[in-house]
């Protein structure tokens, strides 16, 4: 896949790893003619149904592993918006559901300036524990890590401009607080919004629209956890918000937690209509670069039916015996 150019092209953007894409994750290759960073380097899969993940997101999430690992490689700075498993590749070994080693993660981080959400304030107590973890195990790895949260970072005529952290979907939620991203040239703009899930929080609508990228990338809310973990009166603040942007900004990709619902395409109506109307365009991160979405864990019922997964197969997963043709 080829990036795509935003704006004048001064800017070139790629998605690398979402759930239109068949995983957890947000990662995104941005390049200017003075930068490459990979942001938000990770993925994962999650617990669904009451049943493990087939296959099929087995081979997405190595697949998903080697391109972000092949993207970092050429990329002079990494950032991690928050401590989520699938933002970031942990230093341990789990082959269920993040796909990690040390080795691997140590084969992303080495050399690199990694620019990151501070550990000591505005966040919660697991990702504080994780952030020291990551910085212990990584500090002699990177090249160097440095706190984000509010900063800018200038390389030549490109500015990294991170915002102060945002609510992970409602005010005041348990999941804490994220970093979105605005990476800007003299002429055109892209911001990365993770997490935010719609967004919910007027705050963070507020901060978007005053960057007024020319492409955003943005976390939809999860529908799919509507009546359980979110309720019907923060689905609605993120459709109005969003409905706001698409008015506002020329090209929104919408994924992330929205896209692990089958009619997430429903729920959007008023966002697409919104944006026919203003002459802008709302995508996935796959139909981004020319692909239909995959929504693998949304589908995790009916892969099953259709392809039985064996225990023994299972027993390999868990070791980590599959790779799917990926190399550790």
């Amino acid at each position: 896949m080829e990036p795509v150019p935003v704006g004048n092209g001064e800017i070139r953007v790629l998605p690398l790893a979402f759930e239109s894409f068949g995983v957890r994750s947000m990662a995104t290759l941005v390049e200017t003619d003075d930068v490459k960073l990979v942001v938000d380097p990770g993925s994962a899969l999650g617990p669904r149904f009451k049943l493990s993940p087939h296959e099929r997101e087995y081979m997405a999430l190595a697949q998903s592993r080697q391109v972000i690992i092949d993207a970092a490689r050429d990329a002079d700075v990494l950032t991690i918006s928050h401590y989520h498993f699938d933002h970031y590749v942990p230093s341990f070994e789990d082959w269920t559901w993040t796909w990690s080693s040390p080795k691997l993660a140590e084969r992303l981080y080495r050399g690199k300036l990694i620019l990151v959400k501070d550990i000591h304030s505005d966040i919660n107590l697991s990702q504080r524990k994780r952030g020291y973890m990551f910085q212990k195990l990584n500090s002699k790895i990177a090249k160097e890590i440095q706190v984000a949260d509010g900063k800018k970072f200038e390389f030549s005529r490109t500015t990294l401009e991170f915002s102060k952290p945002v609510f992970h979907g409602a005010a005041d939620s348990q999941l804490g607080y994220v970093l979105m991203l605005t990476v800007r040239t003299p002429v055109c703009s892209f911001m990365h919004a993770s997490d935010v899930q719609g967004p919910i929080d007027e705050g963070a609508l507020r901060l978007i629209l005053k960057q007024r990228p020319n492409l955003l990338v943005i976390g939809g809310p999860p529908l799919y956890l509507k009546n359980f973990k979110i309720d019907e009166e923060s689905l609605a603040n993120a459709l109005n918000n969003m409905v706001k942007i698409v008015k506002a900004i020329p090209l929104t990709v919408i994924d992330h937690h929205l896209l692990r619902s089958l009619d997430y395409k429903e729920y959007l109506t008023p966002v697409f209509a919104e944006a026919e109307k203003s002459g802008h365009r709302v995508l996935s991160a796959s139909e981004l670069v020319g692909q239909e979405p995959q929504l693998l864990e949304a589908k995790r019922k009916e892969l099953h039916a259709r392809e039985p997964i064996k225990r023994e197969q299972y027993k390999r997963l868990s070791r980590g015996d599959f790779k799917g043709g990926f190399q550790e």
